[in-house]
């Protein structure tokens, strides 16, 4: 038996030599490991990021409506679109002109020629009513197209806040991780002193706790970058406090097939109305660059008054007499389409119609797509939360609970405690992404719908099983109590060791 121990100790200090040599680079001595630590940081409190009185993204949302740039731009093109449709209801002015003219301004008699007319276009072919046509069916568009914007927005500040609340799980796990490391370190610096543990145990557990010290800071630097870009994407300052509302650990389960998903997308994608509403379109654009051949009559009236002067004959007396004419005159205008039929514009709106159509068959195939793949990693991604929730935690735990009883029987060296409890810390991590993606599937699914998922679109149940009715469920908050609990309870084991093997070993 003894032999067993020695040999088991000797292979769990060769692996920790090992991984000494692999994290610094170079053969550690038995002596280095008498060096004090560093100071550990201080613990980050998640509650400065996610509290129950914090933005949920609901409320982000709203708020990224009324103050980003962008959106209140994009509305604008609404009233443009507007002012558009009243003008082209308008119906074209009258034209009013009027003429003076004499010789006295050149030294001349005083004669003169006044005239003054009013002309008025009167529009055929109906150009009016498809002119409105036109502008009523480019506001709907338009619409349209701010509330696909919006929505692209929405899904985004969807992920960013999966992505900072995923990053606030992590930094949790690896603070409490950290604390439990600290006891640790604590626990086997006290039995270096008493000479039960070898110099290199409290070596590989030091590395341990600077490896978790650097997930720290990834993690913390994954949720302030989070952080930043939902500042940006709500339109506020990036050094403005904020706080986030928390998420639930027991995402609901979608309850619609692929099939309702795909009907629910083509009916109602803000973008794939605008592509309809642009074929529509382009129809209009055509009849309006045919009624735009039809000639316009343009109907006048003027009304001339001319004075002059006539010399008489002798015969009639001589001398001079004014001569005044008063005229009225009645008009019509009508350009002849001989050169310019106006088949180019029509030709042009003709091929936007067709555009358009190919857009929104193009469209209609790629939200097929986009829905089929984005429930398609909702499906996988399920079922991968439900098997580390049931299989994957509860086994990894369950085996660090049984190399610490083999370590308190004599078998294991800390080595493999440290190096399961690695194990387990990867899981629960690996957990929370997957967790992230489950939430970012459910992003991608409004993305592809266009709309926000209503409530009546999932079960009353959650996609992980009641944690009560699972026997050997893996409980994170029960995991995250553990590693808070006292010292004596954590890591009594470590004094019920018999240091008697170890002096042998030493012999």
């Amino acid at each position: 038996m003894g032999k067993q121990i020695i040999s088991n100790r000797a292979h769990g200090l060769f692996f920790a030599s090992v991984t000494t040599m692999f994290v610094f680079g170079a053969t550690v001595s038995v002596r280095s490991q008498q060096t004090p630590a560093l100071p550990a940081p201080a613990p980050v409190t998640t509650l400065q990021y996610v509290a129950q009185d914090g933005l949920s993204v609901e409320r982000l949302i709203e708020g990224a409506g009324s103050r980003r740039a962008d959106l209140l731009a994009a509305r604008q093109r609404l009233a443009i679109a507007e002012g558009k449709l009243i003008q082209a209801g308008s119906r074209p002015n009258p034209v009013f002109d009027t003429e003076y003219g004499s010789p006295r301004f050149l030294g001349g008699e005083s004669e003169f020629d006044f005239s003054a007319g009013v002309s008025q276009t009167f529009e055929l072919g109906g150009k009016r009513a498809k002119r409105k046509a036109v502008a009523e069916l480019e506001l709907l568009q338009v619409r349209s197209e701010v509330l696909a914007l919006e929505r692209q927005v929405a899904v985004e500040i969807r992920r960013k806040y999966t992505r900072a609340i995923s990053a606030v799980r992590q930094l949790d796990v690896v603070e409490r991780l950290l604390a439990a490391d600290a006891e640790l370190v604590r626990v086997t610096e006290a039995r270096l002193k008493e000479g039960d543990v070898a110099p290199l145990d409290l070596n590989l557990v030091k590395v341990e706790s600077d490896r978790l010290r650097v997930q720290r800071i990834q993690a913390r630097n994954e949720l302030e970058t989070a952080l930043i870009e939902i500042r940006a994407l709500i339109g506020v300052d990036v050094s403005e406090p904020l706080t986030l509302a928390p998420q639930a650990d027991r995402p609901p389960r979608l309850d619609l097939g692929l099939n309702e998903l795909t009907e629910t997308a083509l009916r109602g994608r803000a973008d794939l109305q605008a592509a309809r509403i642009g074929e529509r379109l382009g129809l209009a654009r055509i009849n309006l660059a045919r009624s735009l051949a039809v000639p316009n009559v343009a109907a006048s009236v003027r009304y001339s008054r001319t004075k002059g002067l006539i010399d008489l004959p002798i015969t009639a007396g001589g001398g001079v007499a004014k001569d005044l004419d008063n005229e009225l005159k009645f008009g019509v205008s009508l350009d002849i389409p001989i050169f310019n039929r106006n088949r180019g514009e029509i030709a042009s709106a003709s091929g936007e119609s067709i555009q358009a159509i190919r857009n929104r068959e193009f469209l209609e195939a790629t939200i097929r797509r986009d829905v089929a793949v984005a429930y398609s990693q909702y499906r996988s991604t399920a079922e991968k939360l439900v098997l580390y929730a049931t299989q994957i935690l509860p086994r990894a735990e369950s085996n660090l609970e049984t190399v610490r009883a083999a370590y308190r029987a004599g078998e294991f060296s800390i080595f493999e405690i440290v190096n399961e409890q690695r194990r387990l810390n990867e899981n629960v991590s690996n957990y929370n992404q997957i967790l992230e993606e489950y939430y970012t599937a459910l992003a991608a699914l409004e993305a592809a719908l266009g709309a926000p998922l209503p409530p009546t679109a999932f079960s009353p149940n959650s996609v992980i099983p009641d944690i009560s009715s699972v026997p050997n469920q893996f409980n994170r908050d029960e995991f995250l109590r553990t590693l808070n609990r006292p010292r004596t309870e954590r890591f009594g084991f470590l004094k019920t060791i018999d240091p008697k093997p170890l002096k042998e070993e030493k012999k």
